[in-house]
This record gives structure tokens, sequence and C-alpha cells, in this order.
């Protein structure tokens, strides 16, 4: 990971604008980019109520970005892809379901040309690679679900739209206590920080997809990991979809699918220890691409990538009784 720069420097992300219809409507899309041209497009998506910025490390990672386009955008709704202007947005509420998920997602694709591209994604984002195995196993190389599990319930919360409750505090704390003690505080926090920005009522429209349409418990046998390879990776601190989530779902899925624990991280592991999660999704990646020699470990390890853990930060005190 690359990310000692100095005043004046220039980081190489480049940022534009794509046009995309989903349910019939234009929506303008906002994405990040870096890496070659020509090289393996890899489309990333950002967890629920945040935007593509989780994404900066990996988009500024010399080594994989050697190899590969890695493009982060913000779903409409979210950063920088305002609400379509041809509609009454504002009369009804955001509300993000499988099939509307997909649809931006291919259609993204489409809209930017990518040709054979990996997909990857967290949380929300990683839940939806078993809808994009079932339904569009034939537009992607490969998916890599990060957190991902066949059923995540219990977080389409009622009070999350009460005016009473600062909404962008809450969602902020609450994924505070999904990332692993030992990452980084900085990156901890700036992971806390990127969810105080997001815009009313959006965190809970993506936790309808999250915990109340996404549900594969009867359905991994339709799962089409055999046409399209399936990475699940989860870490180890992550209690929403822990690894061994992971592991039921790739053994309910079956052929070409493969679980993988990422130790010692957490529910954010692009944003709060990108040096650590860089390292692992390169083993991951080079499993993708045919580079890696060996099959790939039901653990990753620190150890194994070369990666030191930083001092584990400060636990929350328990009050006096």
């Amino acid at each position: 990971m690359t990310e000692s720069y100095q005043p004046g420097d220039v980081e190489p992300i480049s940022g534009s604008y794509v046009h995309v219809e989903v349910e019939g409507v234009d929506h303008r899309i906002y994405f990040e980019e870096n890496g070659p041209e020509d090289g393996i497009p890899l489309l990333c998506q950002h967890t629920a109520g945040n935007n593509c910025q989780e994404w900066r490390h990996l988009l500024t990672d010399e080594e994989i970005t050697e190899e590969f386009r890695v493009i982060a955008h913000d779903l409409p709704y979210h950063g920088k892809s305002v609400p379509p202007t041809s509609q009454e947005w504002w009369t009804e509420d955001y509300t993000m379901t499988a099939e509307k998920f997909t649809e931006t997602l291919v259609n993204l694709a489409d809209a930017l040309e990518l040709e054979d591209p990996i997909y990857m994604g967290s949380s929300m984002g990683g839940n939806i690679a078993l809808e994009l195995a079932d339904w569009y196993p034939e537009r992607f190389r490969a998916l890599i679900g990060l957190e991902c599990g066949a059923h995540s319930p219990g977080f389409y919360i009622d009070w999350l739209d009460h005016p009473e409750v600062n909404t962008t505090e809450v969602n902020a704390y609450s994924c505070w206590g999904l990332m692993a003690p030992q990452s980084p505080e900085q990156t901890r926090r700036e992971t806390m920080y990127l969810y105080e920005q997001g815009a009313t009522g959006v965190f809970k429209g993506d936790l309808y997809y999250y915990s109340v349409d996404h549900d594969y418990r009867d359905k991994l046998d339709q799962v089409n990991a055999d046409e399209c390879p399936l990475y699940i990776a989860n870490g180890e601190y992550d209690y929403l979809t822990t690894p061994e989530d992971g592991r039921q779902t790739a053994e309910g899925i079956g052929e070409g699918a493969t679980a993988v624990e990422f130790a010692e991280i957490g529910h954010f592991p692009m944003s709060e220890h990108p040096e650590l999660f860089n390292a692992y999704i390169t083993e991951v990646l080079a499993d993708v691409t045919g580079d890696r020699d060996e099959e790939l470990p039901d653990v990753l390890e620190p150890d194994d990538v070369g990666i030191e853990l930083h001092q584990q930060g400060p636990a929350r005190e328990k009050p006096a009784e």
C-alpha cells in the first residue's frame, strides 16, 4: 500500500459521472477509478448508507492498480450520485431492493463497457454477490462477497427515521463495534466519519435490502457459482455475518464457491484496516486470475501476508456498579 504522499502530490485517482438507466429512469452515477485502461476491471461496491470513499486506499494501491482497473462508484442517492432530476423522489421513501440493486450494477458495468469484470462489494455489497451469481452469472468474471451471508436479519429499524434520533451519529457508532479493535484508530475513525455523511433515510432504505429482501437460506442451490466463481470472505470480528456464516453459505452453494476467513479484521475491511485488507485481497485476486499456485487457505492470517498488526486501541471501560 502506498500512502507516503507529500504536500503538492496529486493522487492518481480520477472521478467522472456516467449516466445509467435503472427501472426506466436515467441516473447520474459518480465513480472513481485508477489503473490501466486495459487492466482487468474490478468494480467495487460500498456498504449500506456509505459511498465510494471507502475504497480510496485500494484505489491508490500501486501493486493492485498495476494489473487491475479499480472502479468504485456511489450508488444513486449516495455520495455524489444525487437523486434523479426527472423524478419527484422526495414524495416517497428511498428503498433498495435486490432487483434494483442488481440492475444498477449490471447496467453500470454495461454503461462503462466493462469486459469480463470482477465484482467486489462489502456488507450489503457482499450479500448482493449471491443475487448476481444467481441472476447474472454470465456478466462477471468472478464475484467477491465481503462480509456476505445468506441472511442478515434485524437491522431494518423503524426508529432510524425518528425525528429525535441523530441518525448519522447512531449509524457511525453502530459501525464502530463492527470493526476489529486492533485495526488502526485513524482508519476506524475515518470509517465512522464516512457514515456521518449519509443523507437521511438512505441507510435505512439500504437496510431494507440487507435485512428484509435478501434471504437465500432456502435458495443457495440456485446460485450459479460453477459458471461464475464466487468468493465469500468474512472478517473474524464481523458479528453480523461471521466467518462461519460465510462457510455455511459457500457449502450450501457447492461447486465454484470458496469461503475464506480474514483474521484480525471486521465488517469494513477495506476502510478500517486498508493495509491488511489490500494484502488479503491480493491473495484472492491472484486466485481469480490463476496466478496463485496453491488453494486459498480456510483462514488468512496477518503473518501469511507479511503484515504486522498495530497495537490494540483502548477498550471502553465498564462503569462501576
